[in-house]
This record gives structure tokens, C-alpha cells and sequence, in this order.
């Protein structure tokens, strides 16, 4: 009896032993899930911005990236070390000249080049941070993929579209890139010299660690932060005194030559409204920081805002902690959120004066992310340490999923936002290309003044650069039938819905016409609309303008980027004009859509 009596506790506690591991092992396994959800969500995001890059693609300049022209135009060398290092509004992008310039000589001035640049920039970025988390972080399992997801998902988010779809922006992906690869060679140099004192190896750490902030400083002005931000982490990591003179002496250099010749009007002006008025100022960095969570809304992105800084400063206060014990990533992670930091700073001196919603601009995103994403690192590296139970992780896990989630469906607009962007420079093409001087279209669509892009674009026609490689536009002038096959009628539908009388070349008059057209064929908007004078092509629209309600009104269209606009040169009121869509295929086809009854002239 005695026995019995006794083996029964022993049975319970091991039955409860067994419950206990078949939770955790349900709960580890539902973790793993969730952290592959993660990393795929990433994957998909990394597939929105590709697929935003293509839909929006043109390979006509936009705003500052005419700045690729200029030099040859006004009969400077590009390569000249005059050219590269001029000051270009407050910055001296020397890097990113050497990628315009690049697409210009190898490339024709197409901006493909610099546009994958861009995308293989951040994809190296994020190789360098998922690789810190490993060896600089010790990640593995379920903790590395959720951490490399959530990097994917915020190097690569669609809310940053301006720098995804706009050339001249290796600019704003590189610092980045070139900080964290600073801050990296540090933190080897830091590892390695602890485990093998006096190791002249060691050095060649700093070597990479100097030269990434060299690469910062010559891609944006916000990269020479990453100069005191080497000094202040090799002196509170206890480095000896040569590596601290070498970063303090290079960098004293390095910003001495920055600002040498040096001219920033709008930082002046705005440092003069900081001193009266500090509110505003730190009330643009707090929006500003916070812009990523609330669209439009500055109370609550600077609500937001203000609570990523209360993060950061309590990060900051818990440095010597993270030093004593050895967390390189982490310290890693405390530096690059004090570079977003500095730069949220640097950006409203130079930016406040122009209002709170200057600080909702999409090109801060690439900033305002990477500050996030490390706020959601250092919280996922904490909460993984939490040995007791693994429920914490898995609630960071679900909250990851969650604002992924929100992310997909908000990722409509960014990406809307770009179509409508490369449609308008494609629109400025077609006035180009049949040389219809609509100014309007140029000022707000190229985002130059006419006159200067009328200065430029000659240049582009003699060298066949840009718009003007290959034979984009040679079907002007041509017989409709000696290009296209004739298409059944039924094979397509369209409209023309406006017409606006314009300026033609030397006087001659034309047409800017607006609709919209659908290939029923292919089900999905025609490749390009053409127009038609007595069966000569006298006009080119570019298609893809947003059209929902054309969508709406038609149950067999499928996509909302039905609209076209476009110019017709040469006209007059006795022309017989019409209107064609160019459906796609091996021998493209003209399906007819109007004619000059409806343009109305």
C-alpha cells in the first residue's frame, strides 16, 4: 500500500513534465511558423517594389537627375573633380555622381541602370544587417529569419517610393548602407582585438570602418554624423588611443574639406527660425520620425514620433549594459538609431521652414524605416533573451505579422502614387516627341522649368540619349499601314474624352487629347495610343493614367490604369484624324477607337 501510495505524485509530475514539453514544443513550432511568415512577407515587399519600379518606369530624367546633362551641355568634364564635388543644394554627392554618370556614358542616360542600382544597394544593405545579426548578434533559428524579415519588409517598403522610382537617389540608399558597414568594421575591430590583443590585423577593420564613412559623407550630407558617432563608440568602447586618433583625425579632415566653400541659405534660415522658435522645429523632428505610422496626420505621427525618441534615449542609457556584456549588434543598432536620429535633426534645419507636411515627404521614409527597424531589433533581440517563456516572442511575432499586414493594404497608394509619377513623365515624352509645347506638362511632369529642359533636351536628340534611344518615336510620320496590321474593332474599346488646342512646333498647331482604351484581347491596357491625319501617324499618348471610374462603369476591364493622354501634331479642322490603340504580339495590330467627329474639330 505504501507504494502505491507513493508512486502516484511521481506519475502526475511526470504526465505534468509531458504536458509541459508538448506546449513548448507546439509553442516553439507555431514561433517557427510565424518567423517564416515573417521572412516571406519581406520576400513579397521585395516584389512590390520591383514590381512598382517596372510599372513605373520611364527613361526620362526627373527634377535633380537632369543634373546628369548638364556638365555636357555647358561643355564641362563630368569626371573633372571640380564637377563631382560641387555643392548640389546642401550635399556633395560625389558617389552619386559617379553613377549618373556612369548611366549616362554606358547606358544612354536611361535611368534603368541607376534604378536596379538602387535595388541592389538596399539588397546589399540588407545582406550587411541580416549578417550582423548573426555573427555580430549570435541570431539564429526563428530569431534571425523574424529579423532579416523585418529588415526586408522596412529596407524595401513601398511607402519610400520616391527613392525607388526616381534615378537620382543612390544618393539616399547609400548612407545606410555605408554607416552600417562603419559601424560593423568597428565592432569586428572591437571583437577581434579583445580576443587577440596587439593584432595588427585588427587594423584592417578600421581600414573598412573608415573608408564606409568616407563612402557615407561623399553620398549625403547626413553621412559626416557617422564621424563623432565613431569617435564617442571607440572611447566608450575602451579601443586604444590610435584607433580614436585615427577616426577623430579623419573625420576632422573629412568634414573640414566638406564645408570648406561651403553654402546653405535655407539651413541659415532655418537656424534663425529654431532660435525663435525651437517649437516648431523639434515639432517637425517628432512628426518626422513618425511619419512612417500616420499619413497626413501630424498629431499622430508626432505622437509617434516623440515615442521612438523616448526608445532611443532609453536604448541609449542601457549602452554600458550592452558594452559590459558583450552585445556588439546591439551596440551596433544604438549607433545607427542615434545616425537617424542626427539626421531627423540635420533635416529640419535644413527643411522645417517649409511646413509640417514637407516632413511627410516619401524620400524621408528610407530614413524614418531603418529607425524603426531597429527600434523592432532591439525589441526582438530582448524579448528572444527571455529564457522563462517563449510567449513574449511570439506576441512581437504577431505584432510584425500585424503592421505587415497593414503594410499591404496600404501599399496600394505608394504604389498609385508611382504610376502616376512615371505616366506624367511618359506624358512629357509624348509632347516631346511631337514636339508640342505644352509647358505645363514639362514644369509639373519633368519637374524642371521648360526653358531649361528646352536647353537639355537637344542634347539628348544629338546623342540619342534617354527618350531618344532607339525607336521609340520613329513611327511618327510614317503610314499607319506600313507599321501596323489593322485589328478587328471588337478586339478593343476606348473613348476620347477631351481635347485641348496646343503650340506646335514653328507655329503649327496640335492637339493634347485625353481617354482612355482597352484591350480586350490581351484583357489588360493597350501597349500605346496613337493617332492618325489622313493615314499618316501624327500622334503619340502614353497609357496608364488612374481611371476607377472607367473601371467601375465597364465590368470586362480589369485594371483602373485605362486613361491615356497624348498630343497630335500638325492638325487642322479638315483633317481626317483617328485614333488607334496598339494592341501587343509578335506583329502589333492598331485597333480604332474615334475619330475626328468625337475629338471635336
Amino acid at each position: 500500500m505504501v507504494g502505491q501510495v507513493n508512486s502516484t505524485p511521481a506519475i502526475s509530475n511526470l504526465e505534468s513534465n509531458a504536458i509541459v514539453e508538448r506546449s513548448e514544443k507546439r509553442v516553439l513550432q507555431a514561433s517557427t511558423a510565424f518567423s517564416w511568415a515573417i521572412l516571406l512577407g519581406g520576400i513579397v515587399t521585395i516584389a512590390v517594389a520591383v514590381y512598382m519600379v517596372v510599372v513605373s518606369y520611364s527613361s526620362l530624367p526627373w527634377d535633380d537627375g537632369w543634373i546628369q546633362i548638364d556638365p555636357l551641355v555647358n561643355g564641362i568634364n563630368p569626371l573633372s573633380l571640380h564637377w563631382l564635388w560641387a555643392q548640389h543644394d546642401d550635399h556633395r554627392l560625389v558617389i552619386t555622381k559617379l553613377f549618373l554618370l556612369a548611366d549616362l556614358r554606358m547606358f544612354h542616360a536611361r535611368q534603368w541602370f541607376l534604378l536596379t542600382s538602387i535595388q541592389v544597394i538596399q539588397f546589399l544593405f540588407l545582406v550587411v544587417l541580416s549578417w550582423s545579426m548573426r555573427v555580430l548578434g549570435g541570431w539564429r533559428g526563428r530569431v534571425w529569419l523574424a529579423g532579416t524579415g523585418l529588415a526586408t519588409f522596412c529596407l524595401f517598403c513601398p511607402s519610400q517610393w520616391h527613392n525607388f522610382v526616381w534615378g537620382f537617389e543612390p544618393c539616399f540608399v547609400l548612407p545606410g548602407l555605408f554607416v552600417t558597414l562603419s559601424f560593423a568594421g568597428l565592432l569586428l575591430y572591437w571583437i577581434d582585438a579583445e580576443r587577440q590583443p596587439g593584432k595588427p590585423s585588427a587594423w584592417r577593420f578600421i581600414a573598412l570602418s573608415i573608408a564606409a564613412a568616407l563612402g557615407a559623407t561623399l553620398s549625403l550630407a547626413n553621412g559626416n554624423l557617422v564621424w563623432p558617432l565613431l569617435v564617442v563608440a571607440a572611447l566608450f568602447l575602451g579601443l586604444r588611443r590610435s584607433v580614436v586618433l585615427s577616426f577623430a583625425a579623419t573625420g576632422a579632415v573629412t568634414i573640414a574639406l566638406y564645408l570648406h566653400h561651403y553654402v546653405s541659405r535655407q539651413a541659415e534660415a532655418n537656424a534663425g527660425s529654431f532660435r525663435g522658435d525651437p517649437l516648431r522645429f523639434l515639432q517637425f523632428v517628432a512628426v518626422y520620425l513618425g511619419s512612417v505610422w500616420a499619413h497626413a496626420s501630424p498629431v499622430l505621427a508626432g505622437i509617434f514620433g516623440v515615442a521612438g525618441a523616448g526608445a532611443v534615449c532609453a536604448v541609449v542609457l542601457r549602452s554600458r549594459l550592452y558594452i559590459r556584456t558583450r552585445q556588439a549588434f546591439a551596440i551596433q543598432l544604438v549607433l545607427t538609431l542615434l545616425f537617424c536620429l542626427g539626421t531627423a535633426f540635420a533635416t529640419a534645419l535644413g527643411r522645417s521652414n517649409f511646413g509640417l507636411s514637407y516632413a511627410f515627404s516619401s524620400r524621408y521614409q528610407t530614413v524614418v524605416l531603418l529607425f524603426w527597424c531597429c527600434l523592432g531589433l532591439m525589441l526582438l533581440g530582448s524579448v528572444a533573451a527571455i529564457k522563462r517563456t517563449r510567449v513574449p516572442f511570439m506576441v512581437v511575432q504577431i505584432c510584425l505579422l500585424a503592421i505587415m499586414a497593414r503594410g499591404a493594404y496600404l501599399a496600394q497608394y505608394p504604389v498609385r502614387e508611382a504610376r502616376r509619377h512615371g505616366f506624367q513623365l511618359r506624358v512629357a515624352s509624348m509632347a516631346l516627341f511631337t514636339a508640342t509645347n505644352d509647358w505645363r506638362q514639362f514644369y509639373f511632369g519633368v519637374g524642371v522649368k521648360p526653358d531649361y529642359l528646352m536647353r537639355d533636351v537637344p542634347y539628348l536628340q544629338e546623342n540619342h540619349l534617354s527618350i531618344y534611344y532607339g525607336d521609340a518615336h520613329s513611327q511618327l510620320g510614317r503610314p499607319l499601314d506600313a507599321v501596323f496590321h489593322q485589328a478587328s474593332p471588337d478586339e478593343c474599346a476606348g473613348a476620347v474624352e477631351s481635347t485641348t488646342p496646343m503650340e506646335g512646333l514653328l507655329g503649327m498647331r496640335a492637339l493634347r487629347i485625353t481617354g482612355w482604351a482597352w484591350d480586350y484581347k490581351h484583357e489588360q491596357p493597350p501597349a500605346e495610343v496613337i493617332a492618325t491625319s489622313d493615314g499618316i501617324i501624327t500622334g503619340l499618348a502614353a497609357v496608364g493614367d488612374w481611371r476607377p471610374a472607367i473601371k467601375a462603369a465597364n465590368p470586362q476591364i480589369t485594371s483602373s490604369y485605362t486613361g491615356y493622354v497624348g498630343y497630335v501634331r500638325d492638325v487642322n479642322p479638315h483633317m481626317a484624324v483617328k485614333i488607334y490603340a496598339i494592341l501587343p504580339g509578335s506583329q502589333p495590330s492598331a485597333c480604332y477607337i474615334a475619330n475626328n467627329t468625337a475629338l471635336g474639330f
